[in-house]
């Protein structure tokens, strides 16, 4: 049994955009099949994404966190720091920094 399957119209994989099955186990992708391979019985949760799309997270291979800025007139000011960057990240997609 499955946590959690999400099912879609339109979900996007390395081949393309199909209607699939995300199958969820111990918060790990477990299978990506044809829309309607499980039925509501084969997970804890079943989530109908249908019109909506389903997608993996993105990874972000070049964060500025907390980056020091010297100015001319010698003050030193410093982006956001992890706590609000990685927010702000997760609401566009990302899930992943480095």
């Amino acid at each position: 049994m499955f946590d959690l399957i999400i099912r879609s119209d339109r979900v996007v994989t390395p081949t393309g955009v199909a209607a699939c099955d995300v199958a969820i186990a111990d918060g790990k992708i477990a299978a990506v099949s044809a829309a309607g391979t499980y039925d509501a019985k084969s997970a804890r949760r079943l989530i109908d994404a249908t019109g909506k799309i389903v997608m993996p997270g993105g990874i972000d291979p070049h964060v500025h966190l907390k980056w020091y800025t010297p100015h001319p007139d010698g003050t030193v000011t410093y982006t956001d720091p992890p706590s609000v960057v990685s927010k702000a990240a997760l609401f566009g997609g990302t899930t992943t920094m480095m």
